[in-house]
């Protein structure tokens, strides 16, 4: 991505406002995952992928945006050490750590963007090479991760990522929060009785959805920091309870 450190002096990019989509967006609940994307590259053992860490991982700081797993999301890869890093993924796992970018001014982004510790792994699924080396790829999130920063002889940055794995708890009324937080967080123009009918058949397949649980997460309209603190919550009711704390509170839709 080129230049997100114009988000620390208050004006926005491109880079670092990309649209994020999920399930929902594609008018589907398949497992979580989008249905309008070139699933073939889903290929891989994810168990055993899962299974080789804790591992060094490639990392990607972005400003404003948080990934969760289960969620896809769809980047333009356009400065030179991130389409290194694009370049060396796709020839190994196709592993990704997409982390949220600390504030920070230009010559600290340029030199060595600082990130939060909580990532989330995603796998490159989609990859499109454009000019000039540029590439659109989209990233799907298969696991929440803790990264600590490695050196390394790349142009990016590299962490040694441990698992942050989810408890698949449950708690009372989670039916009835789910769909209290769908409703907060359905896409602006979907057809809201098909997604009302596919929400009812997702509930019914799982105690507590975690896909559809992040999902709300991910499509929720929060402060990148709120998000992050949802990513890290291991507990998926206590992360459903705070996702409906966050999305009630009077002042988030003033």
């Amino acid at each position: 991505m080129e230049d997100c450190g114009t988000a620390a002096a208050g004006r926005r990019c491109n880079c670092c406002h990309p649209k994020q989509f999920c399930a929902p967006a594609g008018g589907t609940l398949p497992d979580g995952l989008h249905a309008g994307l070139d699933c073939g590259a889903l290929g891989p053992d994810f168990d055993l992928i899962l299974d080789s860490f804790p591992r060094r991982v490639p990392i990607f700081p972005l400003a404003e945006v948080v990934l969760f797993p289960g969620a896809v999301l769809p980047l333009h890869i356009f400065e030179p050490r991130y389409q290194s890093m694009l370049e060396d993924a796709l020839d190994g796992d196709r592993l990704i750590a997409l982390a949220l970018l600390k504030q920070c001014d230009r010559k600290e982004y340029q030199a060595r963007p600082p990130f939060h510790e909580t990532v989330c792994i995603g796998h490159v699924i989609h990859h499109e090479s454009l000019d000039d080396g540029r590439s659109n790829i989209a990233l799907l999130g298969i696991s929440a991760g803790h990264a600590v920063a490695v050196e390394a002889d790349k142009p990016y940055r590299m962490a040694k990522v441990e698992l942050l794995l989810d408890a698949t708890d449950t708690g009372p009324g989670h039916e009835e929060k789910i769909r209290r937080a769908y409703a907060r967080t359905a896409p602006g123009g979907a057809d809201l009785h098909e997604l009302r009918v596919q929400l009812e058949e997702f509930l019914s397949t799982e105690r507590i959805p975690s896909a559809l649980v992040n999902t709300c997460a991910v499509t929720a309209p929060l402060f990148p920091i709120d998000k992050l603190e949802l990513l890290a919550e291991r507990s998926l009711a206590r992360r459903l309870d705070r996702l409906l704390e966050l999305l009630e509170r009077p002042w988030q839709w003033n």
